[in-house]
């Protein structure tokens, strides 16, 4: 059998849903703030074309015949489906709905992304956010699909054309370790002195361990971590412990600093400086709550 088009004009399905619904003409008229007559006659284009009687009248108003009946066992689910949508679609341009879907480093999450969300979600209680942690290689592809409408993350990293970049800030980083190595506090030091102690890192896919491989490379040093954290807070966790040399943001690094759980190590570079970007996609137009998100509570604040 081959597939059927839908002819008829959905407003005739409308003024039958809400007649069935309501039971009268006159109700479902004020409902589609339309006439009674204008009501009636497209509940009768719609009998026209299906060549069946919906309705009959009573005093009460209107009751469905068995042909009726069984057009209402399929109109009303498909009409809900068709009003729901309409109402989530009012509701995401009123920022009063929709959804908010973000991936992030763990850098940017704690530095910038979670107080950002923190005034958004204030000012719109009502959309839903998603937030998601990944490694770097992992979220360019999940912004590319259309699975997640934008990604936070820090320099260095590779985006196709189709991507649109916009810088955020900057934000600096130190080698840090734990009381055992506090000797390393003092004075200022070599990459390739540090390379002799042990390293604690995070794992490949991660753009701050290909950061602190250029580093090491420049100084035609190899950089083979003895320890590889999944998360940030890991990595903290194994420097408070001597385990090694870690690197995390300054910002970061200064409460265990000023607690006197670790040592800021300071080296012979130029400051461990990098840039983060939101990416979005430039064939994927962003949500309402996506694009206020952006524009007014991400890049809001100064560029550092």
């Amino acid at each position: 059998m081959q597939d059927r088009l839908i002819t008829t004009n959905l407003e005739y399905y409308k003024a039958f849903y809400y007649a069935a619904k309501f039971g009268t003409i006159t109700a479902a008229a004020q409902k589609l703030c339309l006439t009674q007559p204008t009501v009636t006659n497209a509940i009768q284009k719609l009998e026209e074309q299906l060549k069946v009687s919906l309705f009959v009248r009573n005093k009460k108003g209107v009751q469905l015949t068995h042909e009726g009946k069984i057009l209402w066992n399929r109109v009303e689910p498909a009409l809900q489906l068709l009003l729901s949508g309409e109402e989530e679609l009012e509701e995401t341009k009123n920022l009063e709905g929709g959804s908010l879907k973000i991936i992030s480093t763990e850098m940017s999450c704690l530095t910038y992304i979670i107080p950002s969300l923190m005034e958004f979600t204030r000012d719109y209680p009502k959309v839903k956010i998603k937030l998601r942690n990944a490694l770097t290689e992992n979220m360019i592809e999940q912004v590319r699909t259309g699975e997640l409408d934008m990604a936070i993350l820090h320099t260095p990293f590779e985006a196709g054309e189709d991507l649109e970049l916009r810088f955020l800030h900057k934000i600096e980083e130190c080698f840090v370790a734990g009381p055992k190595y506090k000797f390393l506090g003092e004075g200022v030091h070599t990459i390739e002195e540090l390379s002799k102690y042990p390293m604690i890192s995070l794992p490949d896919g991660a753009a701050t361990k290909e950061f602190i491989r250029t580093i090491f490379e420049k100084h035609g040093l190899v950089f083979n971590p003895d320890f590889e954290m999944t998360t940030i807070g890991l990595v903290i966790a194994a420097v408070e412990h001597n385990l090694g040399i870690g690197d995390i943001p300054t910002i970061e690094a200064e409460r265990w600093i000023n607690e006197g759980s670790m040592v800021r190590i300071d080296v012979d570079e130029p400051p461990m400086e990098r840039s983060a970007f939101v990416i979005y996609s430039k064939k994927i137009p962003l949500t309402p709550a996506a694009q206020t998100f952006l524009e007014n509570y991400l890049l809001k604040y100064p560029s550092k």
